[in-house]
């Protein structure tokens, strides 16, 4: 902020001293923030590799009595993979009798709940802030997680609304982050402290399916009760009791806004403050300014780009362990490892590009606009190409398919860390909750039409089948990457920016300070024009 003839010019002359990232409490929020996406994709993904250790696999047979004849010949398993079938011997965990389209529906349950709470949420995090607002949806889906268990043995019903819960609970934590992050991330510093939420899923996809593989491998004596006796009821005890932990130290640590935190010091809550003020963004109480963003191209662009990803995404995510189970013929201990290694690297390439993309951006290489698409076109095509590869591949060369699965998986981290997942912040400012939950709440019927999708598809578990779901999958990766490099937008729209305050600010220093003042509770509502 310069003075020049008693006026106060924001974002010209002397700049604010920079706080630097290391060792900052916005750093320290983001590690937090990764902590809670890794606990919560855990809880939702590693059911996935659970069912797997769960079910005892004669539970399909029981609905295709009739068609009992389905053996290794009937779902046409070339004979070099025999050996593998052979060896496939079933755990004395595997106990429970969910058939093939039970588990499609079970797998898809979460993304009933995640579909109905994205918008409310959106809406909710204004009222209640996004620090108290973030613990509380944690603890709910960490609550549902370690019940499952003890309901299990009832009726898949309960198991159903279980996940249901979660799926609700989870369903507002991307809108919470945005909100939380449009107060907290200096736009140079955007994509790298996103980044590590984006990073979470990933890594939390990668612990469930390895640790939930190796929990499969062990059960207690008959004489201990059901819901202690299997190595896979410990598996969501400790991922519901780990989100418990979270969200009392999450409630320590943060804040709603850098202005009321007890931890930061005053250098770096005046330095995001001024970064905040010079970005216009709008106060967090403006309201919601539904005609102009629902007709806006940033808007469609990210629903179209969202739909059809997620479609391909959330299918990977819940069905993978059953590929590999079903044609590539690994065994359970093999399954929950080989099911990770793609988000392995996926978490690798997210880290790896978080700063990538800003670095891009400031050195002027290429548009903001620019790097969200190619980011986001290396994110979707890359699968797309992969998955139709291993469309024609089957368990004799199913090492190919894992390789392929990895590398498709992997470059698709250029998306969560540089593609549509951060480019909702660039044009929507303070909205960006509202957008994410719009878009995220439509996008959600993916979910759970996909793992049901293609339990239906897949139901004699044959190559052919698979071939055809990966095939589906390709398909809407490739419909997201063409809708994107034609809509996305790379800067702020007029209905997200605050240009009707730019007199003001500009000529008042105070006004800077209370433009960024985002404390609600202790502001009373006001109704800005937007």
């Amino acid at each position: 902020m310069a003075k020049s003839k008693d006026v106060y010019v924001v974002g010209e002359g002397d700049e604010p001293k920079k706080a630097p990232l290391v060792c900052s409490v916005r750093l320290l929020l983001a590690c937090l923030a990764f902590l809670g996406f890794f606990i919560c994709y855990a809880q939702r993904n590693g059911l996935a590799v659970g069912i797997v250790c769960m079910v005892n696999p004669d539970a399909d047979n029981v609905t295709l009595a009739q068609s009992s004849e389905i053996s290794t010949n009937h779902r046409n398993i070339p004979a070099a993979c025999h050996q593998h079938t052979v060896q496939k011997t079933r755990s004395t965990s595997q106990v429970l009798l969910w058939p093939k389209q039970t588990r499609g529906v079970i797998l898809g349950s979460f993304y009933w709940g995640y579909a109905l709470t994205q918008v409310a949420s959106s809406v909710a995090v204004n009222i209640f802030g996004p620090k108290r607002f973030l613990a509380l949806l944690i603890f709910f889906s960490s609550m549902a997680t370690m019940l499952l268990p003890i309901f299990s043995k009832f009726h898949p019903s309960i198991v159903i609304l279980l996940r249901v819960v979660a799926g609700a609970a989870q369903g507002g934590l991307w809108p919470t982050i945005f909100r939380f992050w449009v107060s907290w991330a200096p736009a140079s510093e955007r994509t790298t402290l996103l980044s590590f939420a984006s990073s979470g899923p990933a890594m939390g996809t990668i612990v469930s399916l390895v640790i939930g593989g190796l929990f499969c491998t062990f059960s207690l004596n008959d004489a201990i009760p059901f819901i202690f006796r299997y190595g896979w009821s410990f598996f969501f005890y400790i991922l519901g009791g780990l989100g418990i932990i979270w969200s009392v130290i999450w409630l320590i640590f943060a804040s709603d806004t850098p202005s009321n935190n007890q931890h930061i010091s005053d250098n770096e809550k005046e330095y995001i403050r001024a970064c905040k003020a010079a970005e216009k963004i709008q106060d967090s109480r403006t309201k919601t300014p539904w005609g102009p963003m629902l007709k806006s191209q940033g808007f469609w662009c990210i629903l179209i780009a969202m739909i059809s990803c997620d479609f391909g995404l959330y299918a990977i995510w819940a069905v993978v362990p059953e590929y590999m189970n079903e044609v590539l013929l690994f065994s359970i201990e093999e399954n929950g490892f080989l099911s990770a290694l793609p988000h392995v690297a996926s978490f690798i390439v997210v880290l790896l590009t978080g700063g990538l993309a800003d670095f891009i951006i400031q050195r002027k290489f290429l548009s903001r606009v620019n790097t969200r698409k190619l980011c986001h076109g290396i994110g979707t095509l890359s699968p797309a190409i992969c998955l139709l590869l291993i469309s024609f591949l089957d368990c004799e060369r199913r090492y190919l398919a894992v390789f392929l699965l990895v590398i498709g998986v992997a470059l698709n981290g250029f998306m969560m860390s540089g593609g549509y997942v951060v480019n909702v912040s660039d044009f929507s400012g303070v909205h960006s909750g509202v957008v994410f939950g719009i878009c995220n709440t439509v996008s959600s019927i993916s979910g759970f039409c996909g793992p049901y999708i293609t339990s239906i598809i897949t139901k004699h578990k044959t190559a052919a089948e698979w071939k055809f779901a990966f095939m589906l999958y390709a398909a809407s990766f490739l419909i997201s990457a063409i809708a994107f490099s034609i809509l996305a937008r790379g800067e702020t729209e007029a209905w997200a920016r605050d240009d009707a305050h730019d007199e003001k600010i500009n000529y008042d220093v105070d006004a800077n300070k209370e433009l960024m003042e985002m404390d609600s509770a202790t502001v009373p509502t006001q109704n800005p024009v937007v």
